[in-house]
């Protein structure tokens, strides 16, 4: 075949390049970007916690009257277990707002630990600890023992005597100080 010095194969052959691998790439660009979309709407908070937990990222747990900042130590369905420098952290999903920063170093997988909320708050029944409550819409704060885990609420124990019946829904953080210190 003669070499042509301007071959029209090789002229239309640039011009798909250009024009048809362009689309090709766009069109690929967006179907990632909605996979990806799709992906994150799927998502529960649980499943950001535990993102989080498996990367060693820090997360800010925040309330209306509380943020505490730390390490998730524990996932489970309705709830996570936060550790900070000083603290041990059991918030609540449906009461808190999660702020996720990544962080370059290994996270762990979490072995144990109470399914849900609820069972978490009969362990502290069970133990007896001393620990703070603080509630969503009362914006309370309240330092105690659970006294008992009833149906929908638990009746906190305080320091002086008294007692006061808090509706589970409304338990936003369960804080108390890391036994290690």
């Amino acid at each position: 075949m003669a070499d042509w010095p301007n071959d029209p194969l090789e002229e239309l052959a640039r011009e798909l390049r250009q024009t048809v691998g362009a689309e090709l790439r766009a069109e690929a660009e967006i179907t990632e970007q909605e996979t990806h979309i799709g992906r994150l709407r799927r998502l529960d908070m649980a499943d950001v916690a535990k993102a989080a937990m498996h990367r060693g990222d820090l997360v800010s747990l925040i309330t209306a009257t509380h943020t505490v900042t730390g390490t998730p130590v524990y996932v489970g369905k309705d709830y996570l277990v936060c550790q900070t420098p000083t603290e041990i952290v059991d918030a609540a999903f449906e009461r808190i707002l999660i702020r996720v920063e990544r962080r370059p170093q290994g996270g762990h997988t979490a072995h144990g630990g109470s399914i849900t909320f609820k069972a978490r708050l009969s362990e502290l029944e069970h133990s007896r600890e001393l620990v703070k409550f603080t509630t969503a819409d009362a914006a309370l704060e309240v330092q105690g023992r659970v006294a008992v885990v009833a149906a929908d609420h638990c009746i906190i124990e305080n320091p002086d005597g008294s007692r006061l019946h808090i509706p589970i829904s409304q338990i936003a953080l369960v804080i108390r100080p890391r036994p290690d210190l």
